[in-house]
């Protein structure tokens, strides 16, 4: 399998396993989804807990 690396599309930290993210993103068309990683890397902005909590 393929390690697919997330990375904050703000400060661009590498996002650890395990870790709370927020994630903006279109509803997919489809209703099933292989693999989340992948979509969330290719269709979502992703966001870590640091950079959120600077925006409030």
């Amino acid at each position: 399998m393929f390690k697919r690396t997330l990375y904050c599309s703000n400060c661009n930290r590498e996002i650890q396993n395990g870790e709370e993210i927020y994630a903006k993103m279109k509803a997919p068309k489809n209703t099933i989804m292989v693999e989340i990683k992948a979509y969330l890397k290719k269709e979502s902005e992703i966001f870590c807990t640091d950079c959120m909590d600077k925006e409030k």
